[in-house]
């Protein structure tokens, strides 16, 4: 790693510089994590890439699962900070609910205790910030497995209330919860472009008669991000893979906020009564 040291020396009373240089020192700082970010970004792409190619030998369903999950377990890992943790397995609440099994939650490291320590395992609702869904090649009948599977998420209770769905302008309270719900596609059964592709999750939408702007984000890798919820598209280039950065940093600002203000898990709903089994002495 390259020492970067700022243009001005320590002394007795503090610090003394130039004050030209440390104008021009800040002013190209903040470039240098931009390219650096950028640039994980881009062997991120390539490593999605080969390791799709790996997986398309493996004839074994569970195996080519695993192969295919695990680049993307990979990337979120290395690129979200320390507070949260990557799992496959399922959602439950304080009430008896259960969601399908998800390839892929994040969820808070400081309060999301796995009930099973082993993966896939199962969480507690109110510490999971994201779920992903992962697919080899995105199609109609991928599109509704994932749409019918966030829709069942949503029965889900955290602190015993509805899970909230986007709405622009939204101030929730510590007990408002909203998950972050994305499909991370390795490839495309068509060779439209995005607008093509949103059309297609929409009317896939519209026929089970979901609201499409459940699942928050669809990056198909090649291709780019659809945001369902405002209607727009960023495509990724050989200059930029723009949709993998906006797909990255769009869910990354949605756990950061959503973790800060959102209370812990509330543990005690899920012991349930802890009066039973005293006695007096």
């Amino acid at each position: 790693m390259r020492n970067l040291e700022p243009p001005f020396k320590m002394g007795f009373l503090g610090s003394y510089c130039t004050i030209g240089k440390m104008k021009d020192y800040y002013k190209d700082r903040p470039e240098l994590p931009v390219k650096q970010l950028t640039a994980r970004i881009e062997g991120a792409y390539h490593r999605f890439f080969a390791h799709f190619s790996e997986s398309s030998g493996i004839n074994h369903s569970l195996s080519k699962g695993e192969v295919r999950e695990n680049p993307v377990r990979d990337f979120f890992e290395s690129l979200l900070p320390r507070r949260f943790s990557v799992s496959s397995g399922e959602i439950i609440d304080s009430r008896g609910g259960i969601s399908p099994q998800s390839d892929l939650i994040i969820y808070r490291t400081l309060d999301g205790i796995p009930i099973l320590n082993m993966q896939p395992t199962i969480l507690q609702v109110e510490s999971v910030m994201c779920v992903t869904e992962v697919k080899s090649v995105i199609n109609i009948s991928e599109y509704e497995d994932c749409l019918i599977k966030a829709k069942k998420l949503f029965k889900l209770r955290p602190f015993d209330t509805e899970l909230q769905k986007y709405q622009r302008g939204r101030d929730p309270g510590p007990e408002d919860c909203r998950i972050f719900i994305s499909i991370f596609a390795y490839s495309s059964n068509t060779k439209s472009g995005l607008d093509e592709e949103a059309k297609r999750y929409l009317e896939c939408a519209k026929k089970l008669d979901i609201d499409p702007g459940i699942v928050d984000r669809i990056y198909i890798l090649g291709k780019g991000v659809i945001n369902p919820a405002d209607g727009r598209y960023a495509a990724d280039t050989n200059e930029r893979r723009i949709g993998l950065f906006y797909y990255y940093s769009n869910l990354l600002q949605f756990a950061m906020r959503e973790s800060t203000r959102r209370n812990e898990v509330p543990y005690l709903y899920y012991f349930g009564r802890m009066s039973e089994g005293w006695k007096r002495i």
